[in-house]
């Protein structure tokens, strides 16, 4: 081999190596803009609307956000009973109420009375089955959501996407998802046939409205839900 070759083999040999190095920096700087675990994890818990200290550790958090969905899988299952309650109440009630033909009781109440009934109609369960349509929010479990007004007051809800058996939610909450939009994007061509990015909006929640539960369904939910805890 003369020098030439010489030459030209150690310049590959460090083109080679140069390219080695490059490639691990890009690797390497890649790793480093994606986010840790934890950094994960907190972005989920601000989510879920769980408070915690800027400075807490992967496993604490961890054990928070698992303590927090079983306490919401238990308040879902609770407000179940309620509402089948309740509506065993009304359907008694209805029975026992005797209403003149032709008057309008909502015509003749008080302001008090007002507010009461509202409140009421506002905070009434529902159960419904959500799925995410926002591609912003594609990684998400669930959402916080709240709505509030100066007659009803505040209310506040974590609510998970996809979840089989449905979630119970107040109706002014069901309300408010039913109507809210987001905008997403889409690829179509201009008038000079070149490719460009298009918004529309969209319905951000895909919402189906679920019967109440029976006694015998509620009891069903609650031996899975102790079976799936068991398991876990």
């Amino acid at each position: 081999m003369n020098n030439s070759d010489d030459l030209n083999a150690v310049g590959t040999a460090e083109s080679n190596e140069n390219a080695e190095v490059i490639e691990d920096q890009g690797v390497d700087d890649l790793k480093a803009q994606m986010p840790s675990e934890l950094d994960s994890l907190k972005q989920r818990a601000k989510v879920m609307g769980i408070k915690h200290h800027p400075k807490i550790g992967l496993d604490k958090l961890k054990t928070k956000i698992t303590d927090f969905q079983a306490a919401a899988k238990k308040d879902d299952a609770k407000r179940a009973r309620e509402l089948a309650n309740q509506n065993e109440q009304e359907a008694q009630e209805l029975l026992q109420l005797k209403v003149t033909p032709g008057i309008n009781t909502t015509a003749i109440e008080t302001k008090g009375q007002r507010r009461n009934r509202l409140y009421k109609e506002s905070a009434r369960l529902v159960r419904i089955r959500i799925s995410n349509r926002n591609t912003n929010k594609k990684e998400w479990e669930g959402e916080m959501f709240t709505v509030s007004n100066s007659v009803v007051g505040t209310f506040k809800k974590y609510v998970p996407f996809n979840n089989e058996d449905g979630w119970h939610v107040p109706t002014i909450i069901y309300k408010m998802l039913k109507d809210k939009q987001c905008q997403i994007f889409h690829t179509v061509k201009n008038n000079r046939g070149a490719k460009v990015r298009k918004g529309k909006l969209i319905k951000e929640y895909a919402i189906e409205l679920l019967p109440d539960l029976t006694l015998i369904e509620l009891k069903e939910l609650a031996q899975r839900q102790a079976l799936a805890h068991s398991i876990d």
